[in-house]
């Protein structure tokens, strides 16, 4: 490795220290504050990517000045979407190296999520990371722990707490509507499969080395990479990993389990033979502690409404949430609460809530600690069911209580050049 990227390397420290600005969003010569504009860099240009690069494009307080893909058609493409104002890059590391960049949109495949962000903090950008906040428990650990030593805004890309029907639901079961709960059941569709196959060849334009990073060498397919790559543990964990991050994370919100976790797990599923190795169904059982609930997650479940979300069960009532996203009635009249009630935070739009947050230097409705403890109930489960037993977890030390086995999956060897 050349002396450049050794400088990039991070080592994970938990040393706490204040938010601050870079000199480009505090108004540096020739620039407009990050009142009036701030500039942002995206980091994978895809998909979710490209839907924060047009909403960028078109918010009045900010404005898109790079972006980066490894996919060169992806990475054109973005370009004409700026209208060739904003500069190409193949190499996260060299946006992230513009000193005139404030935030970055991360959004590239969840096995790239923890370096985009940790190089990013290390860089002093604020960083807006899609979910699943990473695919390993050590890595968000590294995540939490680089946004708080450089003083960063980080937000996790679940965007239900931003929403009415997210807030009314969370309101309902948060404020006693529900009486005491005593269990909370997801439901999600199976995951799907994939039929052995053999490699292709790697597409023109595609840097599939660099797509891989820090994964384990594997041969091309087209079903291992751009969407599909949720369906290999090793990338992206499943539903249960991808959409289980916008449930855990809103069911987290009332149940006052932002920053904690279960005392034990334990998991059930079918064991795929093909090229995902995903389980296609699966149940998990998570069970907490003062006070003593039970979250299930069902692959499939009883669904309550549309095709996956969660219900709060309570000794006087139940309430439920679902589909991206909507809600009861009862709930959404919580919505907005009367002047006195009880709420809480309230954020109207998840990529505004963001940016004003950058501004105002302080942490977003879905902090990077927060998005973290989501993450981990979703990686605990995976861990639960590829071991296919009970296991017993610390949540402060976030450890496996007297598992070497299980702790052993805490993280995974990185291919290099790559280091956590």
């Amino acid at each position: 490795m050349d002396g450049q990227t050794n400088r990039r390397q991070f080592l994970v420290a938990s040393l706490a220290a204040p938010y601050f600005l870079t000199s480009g969003a505090l108004g540096a010569e020739g620039k407009a504050p990050a009142s009036d504009r701030i500039r942002t860099g995206h980091i994978g240009v895809g998909g979710m990517g490209g839907g924060h690069l047009h909403g960028i494009y078109n918010n009045p307080t900010a404005t898109p000045v790079a972006v980066c893909d490894i996919d060169a058609a992806r990475l054109a493409n973005a370009v004409k979407v700026t209208r060739d104002t904003a500069k190409p890059y193949h190499d996260f590391r060299e946006l992230l190296d513009r000193q005139d960049i404030d935030a970055v949109f991360v959004a590239s495949p969840d096995h790239w999520h923890p370096l985009h962000t940790i190089h990013a903090c290390q860089a002093g950008k604020d960083v807006y990371c899609e979910k699943p906040l990473s695919v390993t428990i050590r890595e968000g650990q590294a995540m939490v722990a680089a946004a708080r030593r450089f003083g960063r805004v980080v937000q996790m890309g679940t965007q239900w707490r931003s929403t009415g029907p997210g807030r009314g639901v969370a309101n309902y079961a948060r404020f006693g509507h529900c009486g005491t709960i005593r269990e909370v059941r997801c439901w999600h569709y199976p995951n799907p499969t994939h039929p052995p196959a053999p490699p292709q060849p790697v597409p023109p334009g595609l840097d599939y080395d660099f797509w891989l990073g820090p994964l384990p060498w594997m041969p091309y397919h087209p079903a291992r990479t751009h969407g599909n790559f949720r369906w290999l543990m090793c990338s992206g964990g499943g539903n249960i990993r991808d959409r289980g991050a916008h449930i855990m994370g809103l069911v987290a919100w009332p149940m006052g389990v932002d920053h904690t976790g279960p005392v034990s797990i334990e998991a059930t599923g079918d064991r795929p033979d093909g090229l995902f190795d995903n389980p296609r169904t699966m149940s998990v059982t998570y069970q907490f502690k003062n006070p003593d609930w039970t979250l299930r997650w069902d692959q499939p479940g009883e669904p309550k409404g549309g095709e996956y979300g969660a219900v709060f069960i309570g000794d006087r009532d139940t309430v439920a949430f679902w589909d991206n996203i909507a809600t009861e009635p009862k709930a959404m009249a919580l919505a907005t609460p009367a002047p006195g009630q009880p709420t809480l935070e309230v954020s109207h739009d998840h990529r505004s809530n963001f940016l004003e947050c950058v501004r105002a230097r302080r942490r977003p409705i879905m902090d990077v600690e927060i998005g973290h403890r989501a993450t981990t109930l979703c990686n605990l489960g995976n861990i639960a069911w590829r071991l296919g037993r009970k296991l017993d977890w610390d949540p402060a030390k976030e450890l496996f209580i007297g598992d070497d086995e299980a702790n052993r999956l805490l993280h995974y060897p990185y291919r290099e050049p790559w280091k956590l």
